[in-house]
């Protein structure tokens, strides 16, 4: 008996502290709401939205609306600037990726110094002498190839027979075959010079001046 009245005592107190902190006073009323419209619809009439505020008292006051007017509404209003619509943004420089490999540039190479008086005098007679070097060489070159030279002696030596002072030489050019004397000569172009045991040496007729051919005997 005394568990049920020590209940009933405190659902009366729950009571009395919600109807207190819950429920709103006169003052903080709100006006009737319009049909067909919930919570925090905005009034077409007064063109103003319904926010929650809390009560003048202090206390919380639950489901409370404050009704505010156009031109409160209106004064609170930032004003649309359109010239920072078609302002263009500054512009933005990406830096490196650190998760990207990038080759370092090469070095620039390094400015050469511009050479002294002295080393562009020895640089102008070193290319004149060198000019006049190849002058000379193509003065030799005309005079060699306008000098007239003997044939060359294709033939093989297969080698000699007979005495020593009377050996004979024996030449082939793969169809014939020759057999010459010392002094005798072949073809009258060719002279047999000097026979030795393993060579011959072999002057050009005409031209006295150019040194003898020695030929070895071919195995």
């Amino acid at each position: 008996m005394r568990q049920r009245v020590l209940l009933g005592a405190l659902v009366v107190v729950l009571l009395i502290v919600g109807w207190v902190y819950l429920m709103p006073g006169d003052d903080d009323a709100a006006p009737p709401r319009p049909a067909g419209r919930g919570a925090g619809a905005i009034d077409a009439d007064v063109g103003v939205a319904a926010a929650l505020a809390p009560a003048p008292s202090g206390r919380p006051a639950a489901g409370a609306f404050t009704v505010v007017s156009a031109s409160d509404a209106a004064q609170g209003i930032e004003p649309l600037r359109l010239a920072a619509l078609s302002r263009t943004p500054p512009g933005f420089t990406t830096g490196r990726n650190p998760w990207r490999f990038v080759e370092p540039p090469p070095p620039k190479p390094p400015v050469p110094k511009p050479p002294s008086a002295a080393e562009l005098k020895a640089l102008r007679e070193a290319e004149e002498a060198r000019q006049k070097l190849l002058a000379e060489q193509a003065r030799l070159a005309a005079i060699d190839a306008a000098t007239p030279k003997p044939p060359p002696f294709t033939w093989t030596y297969l080698g000699n027979f007979g005495p020593a002072r009377q050996r004979i030489a024996v030449f082939t050019d793969g169809k014939r075959v020759w057999n010459a004397r010392l002094g005798e000569t072949l073809e009258n172009k060719f002279i047999v010079a000097q026979i030795g045991y393993e060579s011959v040496d072999i002057r050009f007729v005409g031209f006295p001046d150019v040194p003898a051919a020695r030929l070895a005997v071919k195995h």
